[in-house]
């Protein structure tokens, strides 16, 4: 036990003595992501958004972000409507105040988690895009939804906080370069109130994965990233 805690210790000690090692300066590199939602989705009809002073606050001030709603007639049912709410954070270039992970903004709205779970959506052109899908619930008012988000830097897509920490950490350290990270949100309500329909969790997320690779390519450029993403839960 002590032999183990003794090797913790001299990992740990490593690994912050780095950090003297860390450049003054960063070149900057920017995210692949496009900071405009596409208003003209064909089969739903887009309007902006603006986040909540909850949301807001909870950002770093030199954070930039979009946010957009679509609508759609549902298929089938009378007087009853889809909505998607899409929500993209781009950081700023203080590497002090990177962005966190969407479960904050989500918890800063009302909600609680309550499943969390990785997955590869599929965008086309045998190309899978590693995602978290979480299904949360709001405190007060009890109405759940469906999130799927992902990060997306200057040449990496990927799901995990900590794969994105560790390529910070790693490109500062080796190159002397901070990027700036994007996380994208796609998101659904359950039970929405009146005229939305009340949809269960596999339509809803077969509507949502479907919207994503529809719109993937929209937001991102792919020429930029040059495929380079790591799979879900990595």
């Amino acid at each position: 036990m002590i032999r183990k805690l003794l090797i913790a210790q001299t990992v740990l000690g490593i690994g912050l003595s780095g950090i003297y090692l860390l450049p003054k300066i960063y070149n900057i590199r920017q995210s692949a992501i496009v900071m405009s939602l596409p208003s003209n989705q064909p089969g739903w009809t887009f309007e902006q958004g603006e986040p909540s002073k909850q949301v807001l606050a909870s950002l770093a001030d030199d954070t930039d972000y979009e946010l957009g709603f679509y609508y759609r007639k549902t298929p089938n049912r009378i007087g009853k409507l889809d909505l998607i709410k899409a929500f993209i954070v781009l950081s700023g270039e203080d590497m002090n105040n990177s962005i966190h992970r969407p479960e904050r903004c989500l918890y800063a709205q009302g909600f609680d988690v309550l499943d969390a779970r990785s997955i590869d959506i599929d965008v086309g052109k045998g190309i899978t895009v590693p995602a978290q899908r979480l299904t949360a619930v709001h405190r007060s008012s009890g109405i759940k939804q469906v999130s799927y988000y992902w990060f997306t830097g200057a040449k990496v897509i990927t799901s995990s906080h900590y794969h994105r920490t560790l390529t910070d950490i790693w490109d500062r350290l080796i190159t002397g370069t901070n990027q700036r990270w994007a996380y994208v949100t796609i998101s659904a309500f359950l039970n929405g109130e009146p005229p939305l329909t009340h949809h269960d969790e596999p339509f809803t997320n077969e509507m949502l994965t479907g919207f994503i690779g529809e719109i993937f390519r929209k937001i991102h450029k792919v020429e930029q990233l040059g495929g380079k993403w790591t799979a879900a839960g990595s």
